[in-house]
Formats: structure tokens, sequence, C-alpha cells
């Protein structure tokens, strides 16, 4: 079982139960859900990850199950909002653990157009399903196979509302001591909307205490009542992000991958959706990440690797290194949101009574990489059962094809109160 005695539940249970929300007053509200989820891996013996283990056994533990029993409790009241999550986990291997985290803890007051928050918030903006190059606030994590509350951001903000616009000013992570992660540096983030006719209008700004300025904008349109069409665009100043260094011995003593400051970033997105009146939906959106590595990067990541595995022919005795190499190389995985700059999304849906089937792929033209995801959804007044299947595949060269994993799939039940 779980160490139920892991200081971090206390934590956030003593956060939670001491809000204004659990006051017994009038306007206080108190809901939540408990989730449980069964994972299940197929590990890809093409990976570098899985040929470093090969030549070093035990370099890298991983787990083909895992079993997850989540409750999330919301709370509200006297302008107070909090979210926070207790999570249990078991693998295959029989290890469990238990942890516990607020999702939200913050205070809002307002008196007509003006409203002030602070305290740990999610704000989440741009326009965009697969990807969303504004959203510079809460920068969430997209296209995960378990939609899962986001964990928000200690900040300040200010908003000022009209019948047909907004702007919000917010002040992320502030008193953050200087640093290379983007998601956690000292930042000033600002959004402008109008509303005009049947299009909405975005306009964003950022500064980072490390990354320095960005902007961008967003549009989304309904077209008909059928179809609608939205786009972003981000200029940035600067970008943090892992590169490979410039030396070129093959055989290196601590991991190549650095952070490494990228100029000048572009990245823009073009979507659209349309829905028939029998509840078909088709999306297809469009993407370019600068800030993933490029075309010539993965290229060169590609050549090393056949470099390291042909090594052992000739370097036996150096079975051991070459597998750390190569385990260094799965790091590139993560250098950004997006693994190729080049990206495009389409997805199918259909709502039927309380069922809904959805297939989507997301593909990269630069290699012919694929991620494929089949689910099946139910929804009932409180419980809901959610299951599918994702593949990752290609060429032998496409980075997707790759990855640690070539199947996850997934089954989860959950239940509101």
């Amino acid at each position: 079982m779980p160490d139920l005695k892991n200081p971090a539940l206390g934590a956030v249970l003593t956060a939670l139960l001491c809000t204004p929300a659990f006051a017994m007053a009038e306007d206080a509200d108190f809901s939540g859900q408990v989730r449980g989820l069964v994972n299940s891996y197929t590990s890809n013996s093409a990976s570098q990850l899985a040929i470093a283990n090969q030549l070093a056994p035990g370099l890298s533990s991983k787990n083909t199950q895992l079993g997850v029993v989540e409750t999330e409790l919301r709370a509200s009241g006297k302008g107070i909002n909090a979210v926070a999550t207790l999570q249990g986990q078991i693998n295959d291997g029989g290890r469990s653990q238990a942890t516990a985290w607020l999702n939200e803890l913050y205070g809002s007051l307002g008196d007509g157009a003006w409203q002030f928050s602070a305290g740990k918030k999610t704000i989440a903006w741009d326009v965009g399903y697969g990807f969303r190059p504004n959203d510079v606030v809460a920068q969430e994590k997209r296209r995960s196979l378990i939609s899962t509350t986001v964990i928000g951001k200690p900040l300040a903000s200010i908003d000022y509302f009209t019948a047909n616009t907004s702007a919000t000013l917010v002040w992320v992570n502030p008193g953050h001591a200087s640093t290379t992660d983007i998601a956690d540096e000292q930042a000033l983030a600002a959004r402008v909307y109008h509303r005009a006719g049947g299009v909405d209008l975005h306009g964003f700004g950022r500064y980072g205490q490390k990354s320095g300025g960005s902007l961008g904008a967003a549009a989304s349109w309904v077209a008909t009542d059928e179809m609608e069409v939205h786009g972003s665009v981000r200029f940035m100043q600067r970008n943090t992000g892992l590169r490979m260094n410039t030396d070129t011995t093959l055989l290196q003593r601590t991991s190549p991958w650095q952070n490494n400051t990228q100029n000048n970033v572009v990245q823009a997105m073009l979507g659209a959706n349309y829905t028939t009146e029998s509840q078909h939906s088709f999306f297809l959106e469009a993407w370019w990440d600068g800030t993933a590595l490029s075309d010539r990067e993965w290229q060169d990541w590609n050549k090393r690797n056949l470099a390291l595995q042909g090594s052992v022919n000739y370097l036996p005795q150096m079975q051991q290194v070459i597998g750390y190499n190569l385990a260094w190389q799965n790091q590139a995985l993560s250098a950004s949101g997006n693994i190729r700059r080049k990206n495009v999304f389409a997805r199918w849906s259909w709502q039927e009574n309380n069922w809904q089937p959805s297939l989507d792929i997301l593909w990269t033209p630069e290699d012919n990489g694929r991620i494929i995801t089949a689910a099946l959804g139910w929804q009932g007044d409180r419980i809901s059962i959610n299951g599918g299947l994702r593949i990752y595949g290609g060429p032998s060269k496409a980075i997707l094809a790759q990855l640690p994993d070539s199947k996850t799939a997934y089954i989860s039940a959950t239940w509101a109160f």
C-alpha cells in the first residue's frame, strides 16, 4: 500500500481544509472526483534507450504497467478557490508511493469591471487544440491521453472586463530566483481580447527574467454554424533548450546535451474545426515550432546513433561507455514541447448519446513519423469510463519511431461527487 504518512499529504490537506471554503457558510462549495487509471507500455526495442540497456544492463529501469488512484478535491467560498490532488501509484515491480500537491489555492476580489487574484492559479490562453504557442502562463502540455487538472503557477493578476473587451496583466512566479527553466522564471505576461462580430481577437505579450520579451496574436472565427477557423503566432526574443555541444568526440564523459539559447524564435499554428448535425467532428491543425531541433540537428542525431552502435564492433571493451552515450541521446527527445518543427494534426470524434469514439494522428512531414491514437469514452451523470491505445511509428529514421515506447494502452474510470 502507498505510504499514507507521506508529509506532503498532510501539508496539502491542511492547506485545503483551512481555507474559508470549508467554513460553514452559505456560499461555500465543495466537490471532487476519484479516478482509477491503468497504463500499459510496450517498450520499443529500436530505441536508443533500449540499445543502451543492452550494452549496460540496469542503466535505466522502466516499468511496463502503472496503476494510479487519484482523488481531486475542490473547494470555494468567500473569494477563495482551492484544488488539491492526492495520488497513489503502484507499478508492475510492486513498488508503490503516495504523493499530493496543490493544483490551485488563490483568492479573488473584484468590483464591477475590475478583478484581482493572487496565489497559485491556472491561467490558460490561446485558441489551439494540439498546440498553443501563446499559452505563456499555464504552459500546459497538450494531447495527453487523460485530461487532468493543470498545476497552477504562483502569480498575481488583474483583469478588466467590458461587454466585448478584456485585458489581463499577470506577474508570474514573483520573487523567483534567476533560472534557465522558462516555466519557472519570473515574468510579466499580458493579454488583450476583443470580440468583433463572429471573430475573437487576442494579443499577447510576455517578458521573462531570462528569456526576454515575446509578442503574439491569435484569432478564432466562427465562419458558419458548422465551421470554425483559428490561428496563432508568437515571436520570442530568446528561448533556452537542450542542444548538442560542438565537441565532435564520439564517446564523451558527460552528457553532450546542454542548455543553449536560441535568438529570434517563431512559433505558428493554423487550424479548423467542422461539426456535422449528426455530431461528427473533424479537426485539422498544422504548426511550426522553432524551439524544436532543426531537421539538420536530427540528421546529425541519427548519424551519431549509428556511429555509437557501430563502435561496439571494434570497441567491445567500451560497451558500458557506449551505452551511457546512447542513453544521453535520449535527452534530445525532451529538448522542446514538440519533437519536430513541422507538425500536422488531424482528429475525428463522434458524440452519440453517452458514447464518444475518437481517432487522431500527429504526423511529422520532415521524416514521416506519426502518432496514432484511438479512444472510446462513456459519460454518465457522475461516472465516466475512458480507454484507448496510442501507437508511435514511421520509417526507422523517423524520430517518433525511436521513442522509448512503441505503444501505450490505458483505461480509466472517474466518479464525480
